[in-house]
């Protein structure tokens, strides 16, 4: 038939043929396919470096089965493999994230994908954000570091020509630092870790101005910094390491000891924030200053000390951890105030997995009055320190201070936290007969209570440790976030003095820190020792 006669086809015949198909398709033996029908139920376990995957057939028997795996939802770029049973299980699987989904195939064809899984293999905490990026400018060269991530296998350095953009440039690192020439611009930058399992948060974000003359800043930084404390850093160098307070202010914060540009500090801060394994924790920016201005009450910047814990982190006395914890400590050992002051700043941020309870507080700790470390008074006072003329000769130098701080709503206590930070190597002891004179530990009237054997041309302030218990929650009810003044009284939202409280709705007395009730942690001594040769000033 030609195809002039196919196009003249009569109606009739058409019809005929129309039903002539469709009389085949009613037998059995002709025409009888079907696409099977995609597995379902698919399900994965995981173990070690072990992947077991099963699932339900679609139906029908005889079948094989293509399992696909891809490095994105939908792909399988990874491979696909066969398998006549409805389950697989895959042994040595590297670190990495992977998404899989299974197909039937038969004779009549294969079917569509079944749920899709989102499988993790070595995949422990998530990514924190890496703490401090910094970034010099000098013309057209720029320098940028920052403090590396726990579990990082690289870098992803994201540069916008907006906050938040990263539509300049997105670069894979493998290490902490990248130094490059740029065209003239305005960049914001940010960094994050990247792993097998996928990419953590942004840092905080930077902006550099290459060729472009630099505004005033918008916001002020808070307090003032003895300019005996900058080592061998510049005073612009120090004010690199602020964070925004979202009042307003910009406030200083945690910077290591010796900077990414290589000057060195005369004064440091304990553990890096960033080491502390939970992501709501350690993205919380740390504040110098933020609690004591509002009560108007200024505190040295190199006072502060961070002490950081990890569930499984194990003391120095065999205390094994069972808590996220970040207590930041107004406890600054080398001025004469602290032994008058009856008020320093305490944040205490807190996480119990093993309960699923949460605080976090931002609060004065009242240490109230202070005694010396024999004195055999009771009760204690609660500053126990060095005194000069002390009844006794002390074998070891201490220093503590124990307070609480209660958070309260509505006339009644929701949450108590509980503090107590000590030094075993302060720089200054008190003269109860001067109290604001400074009496360093190297003086000869302090030999006849202690001697001191470590040089003071190094290093001192940096044997500390942190004391605390998870905490007393009375919060069933009530809700989980409070607004306090400075002292954890009530204010409202609005008030220039509120501080942001947040407590689990829980009543949970004593819930354990750890296999004996007690956080115990010293302060991490490398960040300290850097036998710099400075003295610390702290």
């Amino acid at each position: 038939m030609s195809a002039t006669q196919r196009r003249l086809l009569p109606p009739v015949g058409l019809m005929a043929l129309l039903g002539l198909l469709a009389a085949l398709a009613g037998d059995p033996r002709i025409f009888a396919f079907a696409v099977p029908a995609p597995p379902t139920g698919l399900a994965a376990t995981v173990s070690g470096s072990t992947v077991a995957l099963t699932w339900q057939p679609g139906g029908g028997s005889g079948h094989t089965y293509w399992l696909e795996a891809g490095s994105a939802p939908g792909q399988r770029d990874l491979g696909a493999w066969p398998t006549i049973t409805p389950s697989l299980t895959a042994t040595g699987v590297p670190a990495g994230r992977y998404w899989v989904r299974v197909r039937t195939s038969g004779a009549d064809g294969v079917s569509g994908p079944s749920n899709e899984l989102d499988v993790r293999v070595g995949c422990g905490a998530a990514l924190v954000a890496p703490a401090t990026l910094a970034g010099d400018v000098l013309g057209s060269a720029v320098t940028l570091s920052w403090t590396p991530v726990t579990g990082a296998s690289a870098y992803l350095l994201e540069a916008g020509s907006m906050p938040g953009a990263s539509n300049l440039a997105r670069i894979p690192l493998a290490t902490t630092s990248l130094g490059a020439n740029v065209p003239a611009g305005v960049y914001y930058v940010r960094v994050r870790a990247l792993s097998p399992c996928g990419l953590g948060d942004a840092s905080p974000e930077v902006v550099l101005r290459v060729g472009v003359t630099v505004p005033p800043p918008t916001t002020p930084i808070y307090g003032t910094v003895d300019a005996s404390t900058l080592g061998t850093c510049t005073a612009a160098a120090h004010d690199r390491w602020v964070v925004d307070g979202g009042d307003g202010m910009r406030y200083r914060t945690w910077h290591p000891q010796v900077d990414p540009s290589g000057c060195i500090f005369a004064h440091e801060h304990g553990d890096d924030p960033a080491a502390i394994g939970h992501a709501a924790i350690s993205a919380s920016p740390v504040r110098f200053g933020y609690i004591g201005r509002r009560m108007d009450h200024e505190e040295a910047h190199e006072g502060f000390k961070v002490f950081i814990a990890n569930p499984g982190d194990v003391n120095d006395e065999g205390r094994v951890n069972r808590v996220y914890s970040r207590s930041v400590f107004h406890m600054g050992t080398g001025g004469a105030k602290r032994f008058a002051m009856p008020h320093h700043s305490a944040e205490i941020r807190l996480i119990h997995p093993e309960f699923g309870l949460a605080a976090f507080t931002q609060l004065m700790m009242d240490t109230g009055g202070t005694g010396a470390v024999c004195d055999p008074r009771s009760p204690a006072p609660v500053k126990d320190v060095i005194q000069l003329g002390s009844p006794c000769r002390l074998g070891s130098a201490y220093e503590i201070w124990s307070t609480t701080q209660s958070v309260r709503f509505q006339g009644r206590v929701v949450y108590t936290a509980f503090a107590t930070p000590a030094v075993f190597d302060p720089i200054t002891v008190l003269n109860p007969a001067n109290p604001s004179e400074v009496v360093y530990a190297w003086d000869a009237r302090v030999a006849a209570i202690k001697v001191f054997t470590d040089d003071w041309t190094s290093f001192r302030g940096c044997d500390r440790e942190s004391y605390a218990q998870p905490g007393y929650w009375y919060n069933r009810q009530g809700p989980t976030t409070f607004y306090t003044d400075a002292m954890g009284v009530e204010v409202a939202s609005t008030d220039p003095r509120a501080l942001v409280q947040r407590i689990s709705a829980s009543d949970s007395v004593g819930a354990p820190a750890t296999n004996d009730g007690l956080v115990q942690f010293k302060m991490r001594r490398s960040y300290c020792q850097q036998r710099t040769r400075l003295g610390l000033k702290n």
